[in-house]
């Protein structure tokens, strides 16, 4: 067996951001290290990989340092950047996707933002369990491990809850609702489930919010008994919530999911609740995709629809891996045909619910494959392509790559223009080397940052397609 040769903790100083959303900088020996967590201006010791190392403390703060606003920050692994002020972080997402993307042409507009850096989500997903991670000050104490638990996971860790009070990314009506819900669950008899043993009442929680505030409660469990039924029916009305579902979950699966058991309160419109975005309303129910940042969404939509650009009466519009339509939907009314495609059905019902829901009628939403229905659509005059974050499947870029090719003939116009919204940069950067040698020029890209004290940043390309004289 080969054993790796001991590597003691080094010290790194962070200058950057690397691509993977880490924290960039070089030791004493000059060896590069990317670090997850590790603010940029501070001197951290690490230890691990140099490539994916491990943050063991701090040493120095950055000189602009502010203090983070939760209380078990770095612990619960989903924000990364609470230590460095909004403004800093943007700036350095900027220089980061400057670096890594330059090579991809077009004018470089940064990042933009609006809204709120805290309590900026919609929504949450909570997990109970009996097992605690605990933090670094209380290892080697006499805190328990074993208990009841209701947060967030551990990074890379099923089996360890972080014990969260609340979360300073969410909403302040989803944390007055889960502070009512918590208090309750922790002070009932139910047990929490053991994801080893497979034991225990209460699993999951969701909590989605609305545009008036409203907020919808998804409760997750194990089959209940009667004495289970009683008790939720009793205390769900004093939650706060405007519709609280109770679905049970007979399997092992690590996940919220389920069988709607009940509706244990009803705000008259089922379990669903209201969200408006890009002047298009939506019909949320509990696990339906939307974006969680609405006002950061909000400038999104009005970037693709400026980049688009208005296709007229006759025009086509192809909408990519469409989701629940917002993009498409946003953008209808500047096209003749919006067609979508998504891979999951209950998103593309989603989304066709959603064109209903708006009136919107020249719009036609399509569940599969996008790389096996591509080509099979009229020829577009516009194309939004919204990938997952591995980017285009290999078979549908093919398609998108070498509609370049078809400009100028079949009565369409002499240019086409396509819209690559990203959540994963070195993703676009793959994809847009493959676009630009097809002969799409990129003329302009921006990113917009809909996930404040995280590493996450959705980017947005313009690409143009012209005719050869």
């Amino acid at each position: 067996m080969k054993h790796h040769k001991h590597r003691p903790p080094r010290e790194v100083r962070i200058h950057g951001f690397d691509a993977r959303g880490g924290g960039e900088g070089l030791d004493v020996n000059g060896t590069k290290w990317s670090i997850r967590g590790a603010p940029v201006g501070a001197l951290i010791q690490a230890a691990g990989r140099n490539y994916d190392g491990t943050r063991l403390s701090l040493l120095e703060p950055a000189p602009d340092a502010v203090t983070p606003e939760c209380g078990v920050f770095g612990v619960c692994g989903g924000c990364q950047w609470q230590e460095m002020p909004v403004e800093r972080q943007r700036e350095e997402k900027g220089r980061m996707l400057a670096r890594l993307l330059g090579e991809l042409g077009g004018e470089d507009h940064g990042v933009v933002s609006d809204g709120p850096a805290y309590g900026y989500r919609n929504k949450i997903e909570l997990t109970f369990g009996t097992g605690r991670y605990l933090l670094s000050h209380e290892l080697n104490t006499e805190i328990k491990r074993e208990g009841r638990w209701l947060g967030f996971h551990a990074p890379g860790r099923y089996d360890r809850i972080v014990d969260t009070p609340d979360c300073a990314l969410a909403s302040p009506a989803i944390n007055a609702v889960y502070a009512r819900i918590r208090a309750d669950v922790l002070a009932s008899e139910f047990g929490f489930w053991d994801c080893n043993a497979h034991t225990g009442f209460f699993r999951n929680l969701i909590l989605r919010e609305g545009s008036s505030r409203e907020v919808l409660a998804a409760l997750y469990t194990a089959p209940g008994a009667d004495e289970h039924a009683a008790w939720l029916r009793e205390r769900a009305p004093s939650w706060g919530a405007s519709c609280v579902g109770w679905f049970e979950n007979p399997t092992s699966a690590d996940a919220a999911v389920g069988d709607l058991r009940e509706v244990l309160v009803d705000s008259g419109s089922g379990l669903s609740i209201t969200a408006s975005l890009g002047g298009i309303r939506f019909q949320l129910a509990t696990t339906a995709f939307f974006q969680v940042n609405v006002p950061g969404a909000e400038l999104l939509v009005d970037v693709v629809r400026r980049y688009l650009g208005a296709g007229g009466p006759g025009s086509v519009l192809w909408d990519l891996y469409c989701g629940a339509g917002l993009l498409g939907l946003a953008c209808a009314d500047r096209f003749g045909t919006v067609v979508g495609i998504e891979l999951v059905e209950a998103a593309a019902a989603d989304a066709r619910a959603n064109a209903a829901f708006n009136g919107v009628e020249n719009v036609t939403f399509v569940a599969g494959h996008v790389e096996k229905l591509v080509g099979t659509l009229a020829p577009p005059d516009a194309v939004i392509v919204d990938p997952p974050r591995g980017g285009l499947h290999p078979d549908a870029l093919a398609v998108v790559a070498g509609l370049a090719a078809s400009v100028g003939t079949e009565g369409h116009p002499t240019s086409r223009v396509l819209v690559y919204v990203a959540c994963k940069p070195t993703s676009l950067l793959r994809d847009g080397k493959l676009l630009a040698a097809a002969g799409w020029v990129c003329t302009d890209r921006v990113a917009v940052d809909l996930f404040p004290q995280t590493a996450h940043v959705e980017v947005v390309t313009r690409w143009v397609a012209r005719a050869h004289p």
